[in-house]
């Protein structure tokens, strides 16, 4: 039995080892790394700069630089080539994300975030009113990051295969079931998702620390029922099934 069990301590402390010099070997890199991640920032630059001037016209300022990761196993420090560069222009910052081990004009970005997000939140405001707040999500990493220039009348195909969702919340608005059929409306179909949260007073909204819904699960109705004290009505749009939640 004794020697069971020291059999199992020694195991556990040849695990323990192992993930540590697994950890310790994750937070290094050579000389040739640290050069190749190097070449890595200095070609996304360069690759930003003629991205941008291909698609908006103009020449940013290409600023600090991120490596994406090899996320594969828990331990990996391996720079995937694809590099998040911040840019600037006139005062207005921005990111791109594109290839660094390649002359590139191809790559995405949220330049024009705002004037997108505006857009897709009047789509909601001439049904339900001005939301008292949002959360809006669409792109790479839910960052607005993408590679179709909106013109101001293709929000439709911009938004195509960008995953828009989006979480509007109002305080004691006055809308009802008979709101959830204006979902159903064409100009709702470019979101794959849309949660419409009405609140009971401004006081039961403050009371919920935390407004951050988990909308990439699949289960965030469940949130509304835990918070159900506290709202009102819920709407909800998950690609073309439409409901609606009384309190």
């Amino acid at each position: 039995m004794d020697g069971e069990l020291n059999m199992k301590k020694t195991l556990t402390k040849i695990f323990c080892i192992a993930v540590l010099l697994s950890c310790l070997t994750g937070c290094f890199e050579s000389k040739e790394e640290k050069q190749k991640r190097q070449s890595y920032y200095d070609q996304a630059k360069e690759n930003t700069i003629s991205y941008i001037q291909k698609k908006y016209g103009f020449t940013p300022e290409a600023g600090t630089t991120k490596c994406t990761f090899d996320n594969s196993d828990n331990f990996s420090n391996n720079c995937t080539g694809m590099i998040l560069v911040n840019a600037k222009y006139n005062d207005k910052s921005f990111e791109v994300l594109i290839d660094g081990t390649n002359s590139t004009e191809s790559g995405i970005d949220n330049y024009q975030y705002e004037q997108i997000s505006r857009e897709i939140v009047d789509l909601i405001t001439s049904d339900y009113g001005v939301p008292y707040k949002y959360q809006l999500y669409y792109g790479y990493d839910n960052k607005g990051l993408i590679a179709q220039y909106y013109d101001g009348n293709n929000l439709s195909d911009v938004m195509r295969d960008n995953y828009l969702r989006l979480v509007a919340e109002y305080i004691d608005s006055g809308f009802s079931e008979v709101n959830k059929e204006s979902l159903k409306l064409s100009k709702f179909s470019i979101f794959h998702r849309l949660y419409i949260v009405n609140y009971k007073s401004l006081n039961t909204y403050k009371k919920i620390k935390n407004h951050n819904y988990n909308i990439t699960g699949s289960y965030i109705e469940n949130e509304f029922y835990d918070n159900s004290e506290y709202l009102k009505n819920v709407i909800t749009l998950n690609v073309r099934d439409v409901k609606y939640y009384d309190f």
